[in-house]
Parts: C-alpha cells; sequence; structure tokens
C-alpha cells in the first residue's frame, strides 16, 4: 500500500494526551490517548479495550485511526478485530495488508491492545486532530455507527515570543523654552571697538545674527525671551587690554542690534570672554603642530593669562606664528543665542508642524501625534525619529525611538538608543525585548524579572511569552 507522509515537522519534543474515549456503542473503549513529536516523528499512542466486545465468529470490526492536519490526512495503520472463523479465515489469506494489525477477539475476557505509531515529519506542524473511523465494508457498522469519532487533538504550532513593547508617554513641558545659536566674527580694525558694517566682511556676518532675529521675531507662534552676545577676544597682548576690548567690541554689537530692532532693551544680554584659550586648546588638540603637546602643557598650567601667552610666544616661535595667522582670527568671535518661548498646540495643530517645523513642539505633543498613526506605520515611527533627534538626551525619546527601531528590526540603532534611556522599569523592558532578538534569551529573562519587580505590568506578559519559547526551546 502506499504510505502517504505530510512534510511537517519541528525539532522539538512536545506531547499531549487526551481524556479516556467514551466507548463505540459501550463496547470498544479508547483510553490514554497521546500525541507527541520527538525529533522528525510525530507519534501515536493509546490503549483499545475490548473486553466489553461480544464479536460473533464471522464478524470483524475494523478500526481506521487517521491524522488530519489542515487540509492533509495521514493514514495510520488500521486494526481488525476479529471472531474465530473470520481470523482462521484471515490467517488463510496472505493478502492481507501490512498496514493493518489483526488481532482475534476472545469473547467473555479481558482485551487489550496498546496501540502505537509514528509518523515520520520535516517540519513542526500546527494543529494536530487523531480521528477513528469504521471501514467502509460495513462489517459490524452498529459497534462503529459514528465516523470520524475525535479521539484527541494538539496544537504543536511553535511558541513564538510575542513582544509587547512599552511606549511611555513623555512629561508635558511647563513652559516651551527653545533656543537658536550661531557664531558670526564681526572685524574691527586694530585697537577699535566701533562697529562697521562695511569693514572686510562685516555685513555678511551681521547678517548671520539678524537673520536669526528676524525668523524668530517674525513667527506669530513664538516670543523672545532674551538675546545673548557673548564676545571673544584673541589671547595675543595683555589681558587687560583683550579684556578692555572684548567687552567694549561686545557692547558695540549689542547697541547696533538695539538700534536695528524696536525690542525692549532688556531683552539683550551681554557677556564676554576676555581671551578664548578653550578655542585655542581644541584647534590645537585637532591639529598636528610639531610641539602638540607641550603646547596642550603650557595651555593646560596654571600659569596666568599673560605670562601663558608670554612662553607660547617666545619658547614656540614658530607655533606662534602659525597660530596667529590660521587660529587667532577664528578666535575673534561672538557667539549669539536667541531663546524664545513657543505656544502650546492641539493635536491638530501639532500633525502639521511635526513635518515642517517640528522644532516647536513638544516631545509629549509629538508623542500624541504618533498616537494618531498607526502603530509601526512609517508615520509612526518617523515621528519617534524626530522626536529623538530634537531632543537626544531625553530619556523617554530614547526608549521610544528604541522600541520603534526594534519594530523595524534595526536592532544596532536600538541598542543605541538603549544606552540614553534611563533605567525605568519600561526601558529595562525594551532591554529584554532587544536581548531575545538577539538570541540571549538568558539575558532577556533577567530584564523581565527585573522590570517585573519593577511592578511594570508588561513584564509578565513578556516574561510568560519568553518561557513558554524556553520550554520548547531547552
Amino acid at each position: 500500500m502506499k504510505k502517504t507522509i505530510i512534510y511537517i515537522g519541528f525539532l522539538l519534543a512536545f506531547a499531549g494526551t487526551a481524556q479516556a474515549q467514551e466507548g463505540l456503542k459501550g463496547r470498544i473503549t479508547v483510553n490514554d490517548v497521546s500525541l507527541s513529536v520527538a525529533g522528525d516523528s510525530l507519534r501515536v499512542q493509546m490503549d483499545m479495550d475490548f473486553s466489553a466486545l461480544h464479536l460473533p465468529a464471522n464478524r470483524s470490526v475494523s478500526l481506521l485511526p487517521s491524522l488530519r492536519m489542515d487540509t492533509a490526512i495521514v493514514r495510520l495503520p488500521g486494526v481488525d478485530v476479529m471472531g474465530r472463523r473470520q481470523y482462521i479465515q484471515w490467517q488463510r489469506n496472505t493478502g492481507r495488508s501490512a498496514m493493518t494489525q489483526v488481532i482475534r477477539r476472545y469473547n467473555g475476557t479481558t482485551q487489550h491492545l496498546h496501540y502505537q505509531t509514528a509518523v515520520p515529519i520535516a517540519e513542526r506542524p500546527g494543529l494536530v486532530r487523531l480521528y477513528l473511523d469504521e471501514d467502509s465494508c460495513g462489517c459490524l457498522r452498529e459497534v462503529l455507527a459514528d465516523r470520524n469519532r475525535l479521539l484527541a487533538e494538539q496544537d504543536f504550532t511553535p511558541a513564538v515570543f510575542t513582544p509587547h513593547f512599552v511606549y511611555v508617554s513623555p512629561q508635558a513641558e511647563t513652559r516651551k523654552t527653545r533656543h537658536e545659536k550661531g557664531a558670526a566674527y564681526v572685524d574691527f580694525p586694530v585697537n577699535k571697538t566701533d562697529i562697521r558694517p562695511d569693514y572686510r566682511g562685516n555685513r555678511s556676518e551681521l547678517a548671520k545674527i539678524e537673520n536669526t532675529i528676524n525668523r524668530i521675531k517674525g513667527d506669530a507662534d513664538v516670543s523672545i525671551n532674551h538675546i545673548t552676545i557673548k564676545g571673544y577676544a584673541s589671547p595675543e597682548g595683555s589681558y587687560a587690554n583683550n579684556s578692555r576690548l572684548a567687552e567694549a567690541r561686545t557692547r558695540s554689537l549689542v547697541d547696533y542690534l538695539k538700534k536695528e530692532y524696536p525690542l525692549d532693551a532688556s531683552l539683550f544680554r551681554l557677556d564676554y570672554e576676555p581671551e578664548d584659550w578653550e578655542g585655542l586648546r581644541a584647534y590645537i588638540a585637532k591639529g598636528s603642530l610639531p610641539e602638540k603637546d607641550a603646547l596642550l602643557s603650557l595651555i593646560d598650567s596654571g600659569l596666568e593669562a599673560d605670562a601663558k601667552e608670554r612662553r607660547l610666544r617666545t619658547e614656540y616661535p614658530e607655533a606662534y606664528r602659525t597660530l596667529l595667522r590660521d587660529c587667532f582670527p577664528a578666535l575673534r568671535h561672538s557667539d549669539y543665542v536667541v531663546a524664545y518661548t513657543v505656544r502650546g498646540f492641539d493635536v491638530e495643530e501639532a500633525r502639521k508642524l511635526i513635518w515642517k517645523e517640528p522644532q516647536k513642539l513638544s516631545l509629549q505633543e509629538m508623542y500624541a501625534v504618533a498616537q494618531t498613526y498607526g502603530t509601526g506605520s512609517k508615520e509612526y515611527n518617523e515621528v519617534f525619529e524626530t522626536a529623538v533627534r530634537l531632543f537626544p538626551d531625553d530619556e523617554a525619546a530614547n526608549l521610544n525611538a528604541a522600541n520603534s527601531a526594534m519594530q523595524r528590526n534595526e536592532l544596532d540603532r536600538a541598542e543605541n538608543y538603549l544606552k540614553r534611556a534611563g533605567d525605568s522599569g519600561e526601558a529595562l523592558i525594551a532591554r529584554g525585548i532587544l536581548a531575545y532578538m538577539k538570541n540571549d534569551l538568558e539575558k532577556a529573562e533577567s530584564y523581565f524579572r527585573q522590570a517585573q519587580q519593577r511592578g511594570v505590568k508588561e513584564a509578565d506578559s513578556n516574561l510568560d511569552s519568553l518561557l513558554r519559547v524556553k520550554a520548547n526551546k531547552y
């Protein structure tokens, strides 16, 4: 007989047992039904009890078990229970199928058959049902009057970890304060402090500050809090003179801006740094001057500014000339910061701004926008990417961006975000999901248990899902 093999298989052992079956017309009872898988086999076991069956000598009962998996049917070896004469006739008939197990029924005795067989499989099956059918010959039909009797069913679908991502709603900002900043290199004639817009490149440098102020001043959604100008001088010359120049030149720039803009004078703030040694150090550290280490050591020393500049000029004359030409001009700059407050927006307004002017939105407003899109959608993910770009150090923004990245299977990106996501229970859950996605089930379990101890309810579902997978895996 042709053998039917359904190529469904799995790698892990899993067993299910059915309850004892009601006797077929009270004469044949099937007990201890078991479906299990191990290696590349699906195993079937059951106990057939014929003790209550009285079978005439010339009759037989054919029991035909089968497995149903989706639309496929696998016929299992059958069992023929025969009366005395039928059994004798069968013994003389050598043409009987090897797929059928034959037993003789001894009426009035206790008689059982432990049935077991195995079906080769290639991959893990899903839902498996075991049926017991009657032979189509119609012999002793009243014994097996119920065709296709279900004996057992077992779902062998592999346990799959279903992550429950926990997005967190950021805290609302009581006041949305933002700022824009830059640096302008306004040039002055030697020892002069007055602003000359047409001197060298001053026109374009002044425009940097003016454009920033104009853009913010003309926005109806914002109000300027203050404009800070901080001037710097380079280290050549005496500290006292540089201090005088830095303060006077910064004040001139502030006065110039006050005349240009009809703003409250109290909005302008002035600050200055006589000598930008920090900028000088950064330039040297990034460069390749021959005496780089010695120069950095001198800058980091506790010497006063004049003594430091004098040693730099006299002990390293060649480096000093290079710095005077290539670095010092850039140290004479005016940093500006325009701080402003943005009004609040409802969700519909925020939906429009997120794609045009996201810097106006708070994290909480961005989160509200994300909820209007389908979880995992392109727009949903882009909102969280925008949020973490604008708020790179915020723990909630990093956690939400990490969850979004994991849902896109961008694990490296998620890992980077989680470094700045803090140590909350929600962050522990995200780290656990990431550990699972990187096949570190033990670390994943550890994170979920820690989150569970923190009282985060989603830890339970993640842990339960993980433990089901581990039970199959090991």
